[in-house]
Protein backbone atom coordinates (compact mmCIF):
# COMPACT_ATOMS: atom_id res chain seq x y z
CA UNK A 1 0.00 0.00 0.00
CA UNK A 2 1.66 3.06 -1.26
CA UNK A 3 2.29 6.20 1.56
CA UNK A 4 2.43 9.56 1.63
CA UNK A 5 6.03 10.96 3.35
CA UNK A 6 6.86 13.95 4.18
CA UNK A 7 10.85 15.37 4.58
CA UNK A 8 10.95 18.02 6.88
CA UNK A 9 14.61 19.55 5.83
CA UNK A 10 16.29 21.64 7.98
CA UNK A 11 19.43 22.17 6.61
CA UNK A 12 20.67 25.45 5.53
CA UNK A 13 22.83 23.86 2.82
CA UNK A 14 20.51 22.52 -0.26
CA UNK A 15 23.26 20.63 -2.34
CA UNK A 16 25.18 19.29 1.63
CA UNK A 17 25.28 16.07 3.00
CA UNK A 18 21.81 16.20 4.27
CA UNK A 19 20.33 16.87 1.19
CA UNK A 20 22.06 13.94 -0.72
CA UNK A 21 21.12 11.58 1.85
CA UNK A 22 16.91 12.95 1.40
CA UNK A 23 17.42 12.40 -2.25
CA UNK A 24 18.68 8.75 -1.60
CA UNK A 25 15.60 8.29 0.96
CA UNK A 26 13.34 9.54 -1.95
CA UNK A 27 14.77 7.87 -5.04
CA UNK A 28 14.27 4.61 -2.84
CA UNK A 29 10.75 5.50 -1.77
CA UNK A 30 9.32 7.07 -4.93
CA UNK A 31 10.91 3.23 -6.34
CA UNK A 32 8.77 1.67 -4.19
CA UNK A 33 5.82 3.41 -5.24
CA UNK A 34 5.42 6.21 -2.36
CA UNK A 35 4.86 9.69 -2.93
CA UNK A 36 7.35 12.35 -1.03
CA UNK A 37 7.03 16.06 -0.56
CA UNK A 38 10.17 17.51 0.89
CA UNK A 39 9.87 21.01 3.04
CA UNK A 40 13.18 22.91 3.67
CA UNK A 41 12.65 24.96 6.49
CA UNK A 42 15.36 27.34 6.15
CA UNK A 43 13.84 29.04 3.57
CA UNK A 44 10.28 28.94 5.62
CA UNK A 45 8.56 32.09 7.35
CA UNK A 46 7.59 30.01 10.60
CA UNK A 47 7.48 31.95 14.01
CA UNK A 48 5.79 30.46 17.62
CA UNK A 49 2.62 31.01 18.73
CA UNK A 50 2.80 34.72 20.43
CA UNK A 51 -0.50 34.30 22.76
CA UNK A 52 0.71 31.26 24.09
CA UNK A 53 0.82 32.47 27.99
CA UNK A 54 -1.44 35.52 27.71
Amino acid sequence: MPKKLVILNGSPRRKGNTSALVKAFTEGAESAGHTVTEFFLDSMNIHSCKNLYS
